[in-house]
Parts: structure tokens; sequence; C-alpha cells
């Protein structure tokens, strides 16, 4: 007779397994098994079988109180043959003893965050993801490992996919914002890029309008940057049709290579350490948070290192800048060649351009 106190949750015909710490009703030779946790009564497991096999709704939950408790555990869960996911618990529907279905979710009163339809020990059917970081595979069953980057999850990260596999194999991916509408992350190919640009045309790139009709050529559906004016950036030529473009709404936000957010930065007013100077003031930070700062008295753009607090040369005109960081961002996106981009940055002697497009 156990003197260990009964938690609320475990009913009376349970008995208390001291060695393993667990409350139990029913055993593996039974129609039904169940098992409690000490000392907080929270459920381990609830398996139905049928003829000696796992038939039906199998709930398991994976809880311990002690560090020596986890590798029993774990070993318990391998033998009942129950797969692994996101979350350590698990509602898993098996025929049979096959597994046809496995949801997986933070608690049993939690919706499900990873949901997967199986046939013959492969996923074959619908799956449903609930997006968020994984450590590892998303799912392993038996000889199927299924990782998470097989599903090119676009960034930002959409709040939901829905898969298709027939036979283990993946044949369509569809992602839905959190409100439920799907979204479009198709990449178009973008045939003309300015390839064959030459030096000598650089010049004028923004006040010609060709800079925000790249921009809104190459990214079209992506937000458009929000900013103030500057005064200082429109005493440059080139400066006063940049800003028109930024806060006319046609620059587009960014995200991986570049973005505006540091535009009309007043670097003096900032007592920005290294570049504590009225003849500097910001345009746009690359993705390691560098700056790039435009100087209005020679009109060329320096790089702004937060870590050292120095600046060095960057690109002879703002026009330089704009060219080339449309296009570290668009081949930072897969939208055009990478190795060409490369190319012409060469050629054009955009050392800086070139080097930050290796970092993508």
């Amino acid at each position: 007779m156990t003197t260990a106190p009964r938690p609320k949750s475990v009913p009376p015909e349970a008995t208390f397994d001291a060695p393993t710490k667990l409350w139990r009703c029913g055993g593996p030779n039974d129609a039904r098994e169940r098992l409690w946790i000490h000392p907080s009564g929270l459920l381990l497991l609830d398996a139905t079988r049928k003829d000696g096999k796992l038939d039906g709704e199998i709930k398991w939950s994976l809880g311990i109180h002690e560090m020596s408790e986890h590798a029993p555990r774990l070993a318990m869960q391998e033998a009942l043959g129950l797969p692994n996911g996101p979350n350590n618990t698990m509602i898993a529907t098996f025929a049979d003893g096959a597994l046809v279905e496995v949801r997986f979710r933070p608690g049993f009163d939690f919706p499900d965050e990873l949901r997967i339809e199986l046939r013959d020990g492969v996923i074959d059917g619908a799956l449903e993801w609930v997006v968020g970081p994984v450590d590892g595979a998303l799912f392993e069953y038996a000889g199927t490992k299924l990782l998470h980057k097989i599903f090119k999850v676009p960034k930002p990260w959409p709040h939901r996919l829905t898969a298709v596999f027939a036979k283990g194999k993946l044949k369509s991916t569809t992602f839905f914002a959190k409100d439920g509408t799907p979204l479009d992350v198709s990449k178009p190919t973008l045939t003309e890029w300015g390839e064959s640009t030459e030096a000598s045309t650089l010049a004028g790139y923004i006040e010609r309008g060709d800079f925000a009709a790249d921009a809104a050529r190459f990214f079209p559906k992506a937000p458009r940057v929000s900013k103030p004016g500057s005064k200082k950036v429109r005493a440059v030529p080139a400066g006063r049709a940049l800003d028109e473009v930024v806060t006319g709404g046609g620059v587009p936000s960014m995200t991986l290579a570049f973005d505006f957010d540091s535009y009309g930065f007043d670097c003096k007013k900032e007592d920005l350490a290294g570049a504590n100077d009225d003849k500097y003031v910001g345009i746009a930070s690359d993705g390691s948070g560098e700056m790039f700062l435009l100087d209005v008295t020679t009109g060329a753009v320096v790089r702004y290192a937060h870590e050292e607090g120095s600046v060095s040369p960057a690109f002879d005109s703002l026009d330089q800048l704009a060219f080339a960081l449309l296009r570290v961002e668009a081949a930072a996106k897969k939208l055009i060649p990478k190795a060409k981009v490369s190319a012409l940055f060469k050629r054009l002697d955009l050392k800086v351009a070139a080097a930050l497009l290796k970092e993508y």
C-alpha cells in the first residue's frame, strides 16, 4: 500500500509505482493504460489498445520533476512508438498499431502547432504548422526526418503554413497571415536590372527618376519607407531628388541588405562618436547596422563603423549608393543573379558594394 499522497487529478483506482514515480491505471496488456507523474498528477500517457496494439487517440505529454526522470521517459516514448516534434505534448492517432495522424501542442488545452497525416510510416496527406523557431528536425518518426528548411519559409515569417505530401514527398506549400489570408510569396525574376550599365550613366541616376522607377519595379509589394525630409540631404544636387523620393513614398522597405531607418540622422546633433560633424547626415544602414553617411561638402558617401566609431570612403556619390544598394538587396532576395551583380560591381569599380554583396 502506497503512502504517497494522491494528487487530485489521479483517480482512486490508480496505484503508485515508487521506482518510476508514476501513478498507473491499467497496463500495456489492457485496453486502456494511463500514467500520471508524481507529485503534480499531470497526465503523462493515456493510451488505448486493441489486440495489444495502439489504437485510437493516444495522449502523451513528457513531464518530469527531476532530471533523473527525463531519460527513462524518453525511452518510454520511444518504446511506445511515438514520434518527436516541436512540442513535448502530442495527441497521436493510431489504427491497428499504425500512426495515421499526430498533433503537437504546448499542452493538452492548447491549440495544435503542428499537425501531420501519415500512411505506411511516412508523411502522406496534409501538414499544418504554426511557423516558429525549430531546434533540429521539425518531426521525426521511424525512418522519417522532416527538416523545416524543406518549406523554404520566407521572411518575415508567415503565421502558418499548410503543405501536401504524397508518399513522403512534398507536393505543395501555402503560407498564411495571422488573419488566415493566403500570402503570395512568389519571387518574380527580374529580366532587366541594369546588367549593361556603364559607369558614365550612373551620374543622374536619382535625378532622372531611375532610382524611383527601379525601386518600384524591383519591390512592387514592399511597404514604403515613411521618413521626414532632410534639409541637409537636400543641400546636395542629387540629395534634393533623393529627398523627394523618400518623402514621397518611393523608397521600399528592404529588410535584408539595407534600410533607410537612419535617413536624415543628424550626426552633429546626436553626437555620433567619430562622426560628430555638421557635414555628415545619415542616408541608409546596411544589414550589419553600419551607416552610410552623406558628406554634404563633397557629395560623397562614407561608411560609418559603429563599433570602431570611424568613417571610411564608400561611394563617390548618392547615385552610386542608390544604384548599388537596390541591387544588393535584390540579389540578397534572389531576384537577380548574385554572380552577375558581382561582375557588374567589379566592372563599375564599386568596391564597397561588391564587398557588401558577399555578406549575402
